[in-house]
């Protein structure tokens, strides 16, 4: 198995740190090339591997909002929040294909996906 890693910092930096936006840049219909959630300047940037689907989050400057990087509306109720816990997702290959995060504690709320060369956008919701 080929080591990988998929955050590329240390998360303490980014976690209970407010989201001031969620951006992302999107690939046709199909999904998205990036997403970008904004905290005090920086942004977890989260990228998709065309080649392996992979998913890497880095922190780094946040991008600006234009025409390449829009608001994504459907994580617009996550803006304001704390960036809780985060989780990496292996496949059974050894392929890291997937970031989860909640928002304000400990429970995972949002799902990213590597699919498809894009990054698909779930929300978790707990069985009851």
């Amino acid at each position: 198995m080929v080591d990988r890693t998929m955050l590329q910092f240390d998360y303490d930096e980014a976690h209970g740190h407010v989201a001031t936006a969620v951006l992302g840049r999107r690939d046709g219909a199909a999904g998205w090339q990036g997403v970008a959630i904004v905290i005090e300047g920086r942004a977890l940037m989260l990228r998709v591997d065309p080649d392996t689907d992979e998913i890497a989050v880095e922190l780094e400057a946040a991008p600006e909002m234009n025409s390449d990087w829009f608001a994504v509306a459907e994580l617009s109720d996550f803006v304001g929040s704390e960036l809780g816990w985060c989780w990496v997702g292996r496949n059974y290959l050894g392929y890291l294909d997937m970031f989860t995060l909640s928002f304000s504690g400990l429970e995972p709320q949002v799902c990213f996906t590597g699919e498809g060369a894009t990054i698909s956008i779930r929300r978790v919701l707990p069985v009851t």
